[in-house]
């Protein structure tokens, strides 16, 4: 649910700020556990956590990222490393906590607990203090202006009304060539993943592991996944070779690290493969943002998130039925784990061909910015980085 709505909480922080969507989605996400304390039947938890809640953490999730990567420039994907490496601490510390709160309280005490947990996000997202507040704000008013002045007066409201919501959801990246080949890319390695979520643990016990121990696969792939994210991170900052490179690696690692699965046979080659899948994911998850921002141009990297979660989304809906699918076909789920490899190198294969696609285009945001062509920059964007940099070279001078 929080990737399949990221493009609509980008879109919430491009009419307001990250600031305000990520303290509304916090609020959110702790309403719906406390609507679930009062839930009679299974749908009722459905509406309430899977969608309230969900709701809530994609408001959070997708504008905390793009924050990240307006705060930090030089150190982006170490900065995106540590911050994200709390999903690999989360898989293995919070289900032990989660249960003991249920033992203690009950599940409707439990989820009450939670819920305010998570209402400190709101505190959180207070300190998410907007760059260039004042200034920003005033040349949007004066662009706007401009913008009205020079429109035509006999332009249909419905025409302007459809300019607005494409840029409110920046509409305009999906036809920037590179960054559309990036999310497909993406789409086709998280496609792979979820077809690994859905189907290691029930492939472990057929081997005769014990079902306790198979679960266990993915606390040690959580461990080995938050240990790597930050170091990672690190390393890809120390500019030894390309980010898109080092992202390169760590799908290809995933893809063979996937495709290892079947031929794991015992316990022990199950927990190399898991702990070699969490490295590789440790590389990829850091620089995710960073590509986005690279493809995208600084100042739009929250819309940039926005559809690159809504392509993940689609991944993650797509690929538990596609295993499903695979394992009645076949019986086993060898199958699922090729296929899942097949998709990861897929989406290799299409980053070789992004530098292909932006040979021909040109670069107006600076060097991080993909080569995002003329024709499809919001003027207010160019002239808020003009003026940003003019006031710094006079500040400097």
């Amino acid at each position: 649910m929080y990737h399949t709505v990221a493009p609509f909480a980008s879109a919430l922080s491009n009419l307001t700020s990250c600031r305000a969507v990520i303290i509304a989605g916090s609020v959110i996400s702790a309403v719906g556990l406390i609507v679930s304390f009062f839930a009679q039947r299974m749908v009722h938890l459905f509406l309430s956590v899977g969608i309230v809640t969900g709701l809530g953490f994609s408001l959070m999730y997708s504008p905390s990222l793009a924050m990240i990567g307006r705060y930090f420039d030089e150190r982006h994907a170490t900065a995106n490393g540590i911050a994200i490496c709390g999903t690999g601490v989360g898989q293995f510390a919070l289900p032990p906590l989660f249960q003991f709160l249920i033992d203690e309280f009950g599940w409707r005490g439990a989820l009450l607990i939670v819920a305010g947990i998570l209402l400190n996000g709101c505190v959180f997202g207070a300190l998410f203090r907007p760059i260039h507040l004042k200034e920003d704000r005033r040349e949007e008013h004066v662009e706007r202006d401009k913008q009205n002045s020079c429109s035509d007066p006999k332009q249909s409201k419905g025409v302007a009304s459809l300019r607005q919501i494409m840029e409110t959801f920046d509409v305009t990246l999906l036809k920037h060539r590179p960054f559309l080949l990036y999310g497909t890319s993406l789409l086709g390695t998280v496609l792979g993943m979820s077809i690994i979520y859905v189907h290691l643990v029930a492939h472990a016990q057929i081997l005769g592991v014990e079902k306790t121990q198979a679960a266990f696969l993915l606390s040690i792939m959580g461990v080995s996944d938050a240990i790597s994210r930050p170091i990672n991170g690190w390393l890809s900052d120390r500019g030894m070779i390309s980010k898109v490179y080092y992202y390169t690696i760590g799908i290809t690692g995933l893809a063979i690290s996937t495709m290892a699965i079947p031929f794991g046979t015992t316990y022990a080659g199950l927990v190399v493969c898991v702990v070699f899948y969490g490295f590789f994911s440790g590389v990829f998850h850091p620089l995710i943002a960073v590509l986005v921002r690279k493809y995208s141009g600084v100042s739009r990297i929250s819309g940039g998130l926005g559809w690159t979660f809504g392509f993940q989304g689609v991944a993650f809906l797509l690929g538990p039925p596609i295993a499903g699918w695979l394992y009645d076909a076949t019986g086993n789920y060898d199958m699922s784990f090729y296929v899942a490899g097949i998709f990861t190198f897929l989406s290799v294969i299409i980053l070789l061909v992004i530098p292909c696609s932006t040979t021909s285009t040109k670069k107006t945001l600076g060097e991080d910015s993909g080569e995002i062509p003329d024709q499809i920059v919001d003027k207010s964007v160019v002239l808020k980085e003009v003026k940003r940099v003019g006031e710094e070279n006079s500040s400097a001078s």
